[in-house]
């Protein structure tokens, strides 16, 4: 946020009086810039994460705060915040299904609905949280799919993809393939991704600083020599666009946009980061439970694990606070389990014969 709007929020909200007053008024209104306000200060104060909340936690919250009051105001009616139950929020989410939503989209919009009422309730503007015991719709994708990695081989295909699409001499090859490559090899998040600076590229010591990950933490990823080549590429690429005015020299971002539309030349978006993902997994045939950058970092450590079998190696290349949370690619990593059992039987075998 910005000081100005910190300064705003803190003379707003900080009095539990004006609080509530602010909030009861923005909840009869339905007056989303408040609303958002106060969901956003109280992100801030009172979540887990507290002022380490994700960009793209707060922005997806705002997003779903956006659409239920359309739903709160559609065909004329109109619901009052404070009163509404369960059911309610049940038919909204029905129609979110029947606009063609996946399951997961639907949970995330449930969860920013259910803090913004916890916002209110803390304000004493609401006295029950009509999402609390609300369920989203079950993803019927099996866990296992929705959780695989891609493997070395689908990996090295859609890396190929976008010479396959674009040819090797376009900018969009040479920059979609680095994105590709800095979540499927270096294991970088979409946000940090999407946030990375020209000068976060260090080439003489072959390391990538990383400023944007969860909590706001600073960690340094070293290159391989394949991340390495594709960076060289895209730079040189990105240097041509600068001198042709396709960039502004004032531009600070490795990644841009080189659509032909208002945004060419500027800070590529997560939502462009993934709309541009989506279209290679579509290519590969891979489902759509697959089609988030996610999966590129899933796949990165899962390779990591398999290739090291170090789980702190895992962590501190991922950003992991604990190697509990890294422990999943070991989990999920079936090759590693059946080369396990192998070595089990042949270590039985080999006893057999002695």
């Amino acid at each position: 946020m910005s000081g100005k709007l910190e300064l705003q929020l803190v003379s707003k909200f900080q009095n539990s009086e004006n609080r509530k007053r602010e909030a009861v008024r923005a909840a009869h209104d339905q007056e989303v810039t408040t609303l958002l306000e106060l969901l956003n200060h109280y992100l801030t104060l009172k979540s887990a994460r507290k002022a380490d909340t994700s960009p793209d936690t707060r922005r997806l919250y705002e997003l779903a705060v956006r659409r239920f009051l359309e739903f709160a105001n559609r065909d004329g009616a109109r619901l009052e915040l404070t009163r509404l139950e369960a059911e309610d929020v049940e038919f909204w989410m029905v129609g979110l299904q029947q606009e063609g939503l996946t399951p997961g989209s639907i949970a995330a919009y449930l969860y920013g609905l259910r803090a913004m009422y916890r916002a209110l309730i803390w304000a004493k503007a609401a006295s029950s949280n009509p999402a609390t015991e609300v369920r989203p719709p079950k993803d019927p994708t099996p866990a296992h799919s929705r959780k695989n990695a891609l493997s070395p081989a689908l990996y090295r295909d859609l890396l190929e993809a976008p010479a396959l699409k674009y040819g090797v001499d376009d900018a969009r090859h040479a920059r979609d393939v680095l994105l590709l490559a800095l979540g499927g090899s270096a294991g970088l998040r979409a946000m940090e991704i999407v946030s990375l600076d020209v000068n976060d590229i260090e080439m003489d010591v072959k390391r990538l600083t990383v400023k944007s990950g969860k909590g706001g933490k600073q960690r340094f990823i070293p290159l391989s020599k394949n991340v390495m080549m594709l960076l060289k590429t895209w730079l040189e690429v990105r240097q041509g666009m600068v001198l042709r005015n396709e960039i502004l020299a004032s531009e600070t971002a490795l990644l841009v946009s080189v659509s032909r539309n208002d945004s060419s030349g500027k800070r590529l978006t997560t939502d462009g980061a993934r709309f541009i993902a989506k279209g290679y997994y579509q290519t590969l045939g891979l489902p759509a439970a697959m089609w988030g950058l996610h999966t590129l970092r899933r796949t990165a450590g899962t390779h990591l694990y398999r290739a090291t079998r170090d789980l702190h190696v895992v962590a501190d290349v991922l950003g992991h606070a604990s190697v509990n949370t890294s422990a999943i690619y070991a989990k999920m990593d079936m090759d590693v389990r059946r080369e396990a059992l192998e070595k089990m039987e042949t270590m039985r075998d080999q006893a057999d014969e002695h």
